[in-house]
């Protein structure tokens, strides 16, 4: 039997189109549904040093650390009240309604030190939560993700809670942490 060229036996699939979805390229890989993006905000080194000794003492990855702070301060209303005078446009999160003006200087971040990076993956639902609160500080995701760990990091009331809600440490791991967020604090 002859067969045209190009032609395709009908009963073999040879997998052009599997995994293809509206918008996708034929023949293109699958999407992930819990696919994370990267943030690699620029902070100081000092801060950096510090962060890094911090998650060392909470016994989990710098990663994930500075995901759960990023993800916590975005709806705390102890981060929220704390860079309000900031905002130029409003930012909602519930159940509080924080007022913009656009008015208000930009905030510039100026380093007078070395300046490094900390890596961290956010889920698209915290990553699209943050470009929230970037638009209305009117600046660039990672920015507004570095003002997040800075100001969560020396923040003592949420820092406490995120202490106590890290359950596998013991209480002598919790006081040490304490102890060390004390020494950032410029408390003995």
């Amino acid at each position: 039997m002859l067969r045209r060229e190009g032609a395709r036996h009908p009963k073999i699939d040879v997998g052009y189109n599997k995994g293809t979805r509206e918008g996708d390229k034929i023949g293109s890989r699958k999407m992930r549904s819990d696919k994370k993006v990267d943030v690699k905000p620029t902070i100081s080194d000092r801060t950096k040093r510090q962060f890094y000794k911090f998650s060392e003492l909470c016994e989990l990855p710098v990663k994930d650390v500075a995901q759960q702070l990023i993800e916590n301060a975005c709806t705390s209303s102890l981060i929220l009240d704390d860079i309000n005078h900031w905002f130029r446009r409003d930012y909602v999160c519930p159940p509080a309604i924080h007022k913009g003006n656009i008015e208000r200087p930009r905030l510039k971040i100026i380093f007078n030190e070395e300046t490094g990076k900390i890596n961290t993956r956010l889920s698209q639902e915290n990553y699209d939560q943050l470009c929230d609160l970037s638009y209305s500080l009117d600046l660039p995701p990672t920015t507004t993700a570095a003002i997040l760990i800075k100001r969560s990091l020396h923040n003592r009331e949420f820092m406490f809670d995120y202490v106590r809600s890290l359950k596998h440490l013991s209480n002598e791991e919790k006081n040490e942490l304490h102890a060390f967020l004390r020494k950032i604090w410029g408390f003995k």
